[in-house]
């Protein structure tokens, strides 16, 4: 091994060597870790030295001869028989005085006779050539051949003879007696090695594997597995040798990061067993308690003084196995746990376990332990750790690990009540990681519930999944057990769960998901705050009018306080409801709804529940604050509680398309919606299934991608369903589909079909299903004007004078149903109302649809005057290629492709109108967004509107 760090002390060999060949005597002691190179010096002097013409004699000690008397001296002996010399040390038997081995006069004695011999035969031998004798692991040797070395190298400073000592530096305190009469001598020198720096890794890596210096960061790595020490390093090569093909060098001729394999496992336990004992100790504690490793926690698992344990890591760092307190790669602590026997390591692991549980250490640390050690002793505190280390895991997304632990916990319970505990939580993290898991814990979750053994918040978590898969039956049964338990601990005494300070049980909550889920079996209480909807009472007033429906929302209470409506079997809740509900509960102790949706988004509220941040965002959304919520609903996204989590993050998903296609980003809408019906599976979704895909098909059809469409069109939906509020987008989106494939009478069958639902729900309002306006929709595209104005008007009456989405759809509505003079005016009410509403899409026709009406009374000289002249400079654009520059860009080919686009034509219905095929609209498209620099057909100009005789909405939308 070639080495230019190593320079100086190859230098200081060759000087000291030339000495020696002049007569002049040297002692050198080679000191450094385990592992830094001591042999591999040792045997590059044995080649320079044989170069030379000198002769070297190497001996090594060894720990299993250490209890043999003089067997460095045998090596020796048996050395200078081999190169030549007649006289053999041990062939004269003299007699005479003998001098201990030791000044403390506690070491054996060497015959004196026998300590001349040696020396004297040395010394005759260096007289034919120049004698180097190389000594490796020093510190293994037995004590009379130490006191036979001591002896002679007190006689070699006149002799041609130099003697090269290697030790280990974590020895040192061994070699204390030969240190004592050695180091001061003049012709003794000292050489230290210290681990391989980031040339010295460059250089082995370039003459191992070949090729030019590695990048830095490349030797970087390397540098940080093998710790600089040359043993790990060259195993590491070792092993990269080892693999086959490109892999061999990177495929760049250089090498990739390092992969440890074999050769390093056992390098590391090579280095770990020519460590003292006492590192031995040490390094197998730190294996064991891993990221939890601690020098007081050390300290005490080792039951040293804390100087000593320092030690011990010091050395350890040393030599390239640790860094600070932890192992530098995975696979070293592998292969130092692998030597532990089994049962020693149980043990350890134990003893670990309960140490970093007296110390306060996190639940998962002291879990792992447990886990680790694969055994059943039962005990409260172990269950509860490992209870705790789940729901930890679970906030940070690791499901996997949460499920590890429970499992282990359940198998160590000590009553039915902990294992009840345990049992649930278990269902509730496997359900978050797929709901189609969820039946095989239901069954059982309903005879603890029974039992007794599941209140309060445990007992409500198997009534959602009952919800969720649409078992309304049997969840009502369910929720019935867990009401009248949270009355019994109230009559007991014992404190009830709570939602965010209010006096709600977690019970009642779920009664309320019920009644909304499930409207036809309703039947709740809950607190209405008065004048907390004023602003919006017209536009859920359709909410309001079925029978039994909660017209206290409308009414509240006296001097504005919070008052309770008590609802019926038929008084179902609606969508916008829960929301103000769940919101205002959640966030605000005031009623104020907006204020309360900050609170929850922005975290400011402890503990805000995760259902209560998803409805925030549903809120702001219903707020026209599209923007704002798909804006948090990314900060959101990077949590690893959601991001990680498949059910919550498709929960996130969906919300994200709602947003998206109320801003009239129909792309980024379809993308989420794909999204979460790819993280759970649309079997897995449960009643829940119609709005991801209501969702996906409702964006599909917005971006003219019918074929889209086609894989939602016979994906099996649980009947179930269609007794559901999500029965409705599901109605409604595959409705607009029809509509958009001229089958508007198919179209207008789902429309009815969402009305007669609402209607005898008692939910007749817009917030699920904005029936009506659809219906009109497809009954225009029939050409039967009369019904659809008469459903028009009759929205109205329902919508009152508020401002709406549905207000504005409306006028957009009745503008299409009445001649081409009469619409100006309704359509600059319906951009007014729908620019407020942010409803982009909605807008986007409106705005095309005033352009249309515009452009076709210019062209008829209808003389009409425009009471906007603002809106609709900006609407119509009439000579818009001046008002805006880009448009003068566009070739006249463009612009009536980019007017139908605006038009909202899809491509087929496009290439159709104008008969050029699909691909070449694709083409223009794609042209008019970079001339234009936009994104896509949302961002299109209106003014493209002056180039189209007439709006191409998908039949009649």
């Amino acid at each position: 091994m070639r080495v230019n760090e190593r320079d100086e002390e190859h230098h200081l060999l060759d000087r000291l060597y030339a000495d020696c060949v002049r007569g002049k005597g040297a002692l050198v002691l080679v000191q450094g870790p385990v592992g830094s190179g001591k042999t591999a010096l040792l045997q590059r002097l044995a080649q320079r030295t044989a170069d030379r013409g000198g002769l070297f004699l190497s001996v090594t000690a060894s720990a299993s001869e250490r209890l043999h008397m003089f067997g460095l001296v045998e090596q020796l002996a048996t050395a200078m028989r081999v190169s030549g010399a007649v006289a053999d040390p041990f062939a004269a038997k003299e007699r005479g005085a003998a001098v201990p081995a030791g000044d403390n006069g506690r070491n054996p004695l060497v015959p004196l006779g026998l300590l001349q011999r040696i020396s004297r035969t040395v010394c005759e031998l260096a007289e034919r050539q120049p004698l180097v004798l190389g000594v490796d692991d020093l510190h293994l040797a037995d004590e009379h051949s130490l006191q036979c070395l001591r002896y002679l190298i007190r006689r070699i400073d006149s002799s041609a003879v130099m003697i090269v000592m290697s030790e280990s530096s974590c020895h040192q305190s061994e070699l204390a007696p030969l240190h004592a009469e050695t180091l001061n001598l003049p012709y003794c020198h000292g050489i230290r090695l210290a681990p391989l720096g980031p040339t010295g890794v460059a250089e082995q890596l370039a003459e191992r594997l070949g090729g030019p210096i590695p990048p830095r960061r490349t030797v970087e790595a390397w540098a940080a597995v093998s710790g600089g020490s040359p043993l790990l390093l060259h195993a590491l090569i070792e092993d990269r040798l080892m693999e086959d093909g490109p892999a061999r060098s990177g495929g760049h001729g250089g090498p990739e990061d390092p992969a440890p394999g074999e050769s390093f496992r056992n390098a590391v336990l090579r280095c770990l067993h020519r460590c003292e004992p006492s590192m031995v100790d040490a390094a197998r504690a730190v294996a064991v308690f891993g990221e939890s490793a601690s020098l007081p926690l050390l300290g005490e698992f080792l039951g040293g003084d804390t100087a000593s344990v320092r030690r011990s890591l010091a050395d350890l760092n040393a030599a390239g196995l640790l860094s600070g307190m932890r192992f530098r790669h995975e696979r070293a602590q592998q292969a130092v746990l692998s030597d532990v026997a089994a049962p020693d390591l149980v043990a350890m692991r134990r003893r670990v376990a309960a140490l970093l549980h007296e110390r306060g250490a996190p639940a998962s640390e002291v879990a792992d332990q447990l886990m680790a050690t694969h055994d059943s002793v039962r005990a409260v505190w172990r269950v509860d750790i490992l209870r705790e280390a789940a729901r930890d895991a679970r906030h940070c997304g690791d499901l996997g690990r949460a499920v590890a632990y429970l499992r282990h916990a359940s198998a160590i319970c000590v009553d039915e009540t902990q294992e009840a505990q345990v049992t649930v939580a278990l269902a509730e993290t496997q359900w978050l990681m797929d709901p189609g898991m969820a039946p095989r814990h239901l069954h059982q979750l309903g005879h603890l519930t029974g039992a007794g053994l599941l209140t309060g918040e445990s007992a409500v978590i198997p009534v959602k999944q009952l919800l969720w898969r649409g078992d309304f039956a049997e969840a009502d049964d369910l929720l019935r057990m867990a009401e009248a338990g949270d009355a019994e601990a109230a009559d007991s005494g014992r404190v009830a769960d709570q939602l965010t300070g209010t006096a709600t049980s977690a019970a009642a909550t779920a009664r309320r998901w019920l009644s909304f889920c499930y409207p036809g079996r309703a039947r709740i209480a809950f607190p209405v705050h008065a004048g907390g909807v004023a602003e919006d009472r017209a536009a859920d007033r359709g909410t309001a009018t079925g029978p039994g429906a909660p017209d206290a929302w409308a009414r509240g209470g006296p001097e504005g306080r919070p008052v309770t409506s008590s609802i019926g079997s038929g008084g179902p809740l609606s969508s916008l409801a829960l929301l103000r509900l769940a919101v205002s509960l959640a966030g605000d102790e005031d009623g104020d709804e907006h204020r309360g949706v900050d609170r929850v988004l922005r975290g400011t509220l402890v503990g805000s529940p995760l259902p209560a941040r998803f409805l925030s965002l549903v809120s702001l959304i219903h707020a026209h604050r599209s923007d704002e919520a798909l804006t948090r609903s990314e900060r959101l996204l990077e949590e690893p509680g959601i991001r990680h989590v498949p059910v919550r993050r498709a929960v996130l998903e969906t919300i994200r398309a709602v947003a998206a296609l109320r801003r009239g980003d129909a792309t980024t809408a379809g993308r989420s919606a794909r999204t979460a019906l790819e993280l759970v599976t649309p079997s897995s979704w449960g009643v829940v299934v119609g709005l991801p895909v209501a969702l996906a098909v409702e964006a599909a059809t917005e971006l003219g991608d019918f074929d889209g469409v086609v894989p939602y069109l016979n994906l099996p939906v649980p009947p179930v369903m269609f007794d559901t509020p999500f029965a409705l987008p599901y109605l409604r989106a595959f409705g607009r589909y029809h509509l958009a494939m001229a089958r508007p009478d198919t179209a207008l069958a789902n429309f009815r079909s969402c009305g007669d639902l609402m209607v005898k729900w008692g939910l007749d309002g817009t917030e699920l299903a904005d029936w009506r306006n659809d219906a009109a929709a497809a009954l225009l595209a029939m050409g039967d004007v009369g019904r659809a104005k008469a459903l028009i008007e009759e929205q109205f009456d329902r919508l009152g004078d508020g401002r709406s989405q549905a207000r504005g759809t409306a006028l957009r509505r009745l503008a299409a149903a009445g001649p081409v003079r009469d619409r100006p005016p309704l359509l600059h009410e319906a951009v007014r109302i729908l620019e407020a509403c942010g409803d982009r899409l909605e807008l986007r026709r409106a705005k095309a649809d005033l352009a249309a009406a515009w452009a076709a009374l210019e062209r008829s000289g209808t003389p009409v005057r425009d009471p906007h002249p603002t809106t609709h400079t900006e609407s119509t654009a009439v000579g818009g290629s001046e008002s805006v520059p880009e448009l003068a860009e566009l070739t006249d080919a463009e612009r009536r492709v980019g007017a139908l686009a605006v038009s909202g034509c899809t491509n087929r219905e496009i290439a159709g109108r104008l008969f050029i095929t699909v691909s070449t609209v694709e083409q223009h498209l794609t042209k008019i967004y970079r001339k234009l620099k936009v994104r896509g057909r949302s961002d299109l100009p209106v003014t493209l509107m002056e180039f189209a005789d007439a709006p191409c909405f998908p039949q009649g939308w």
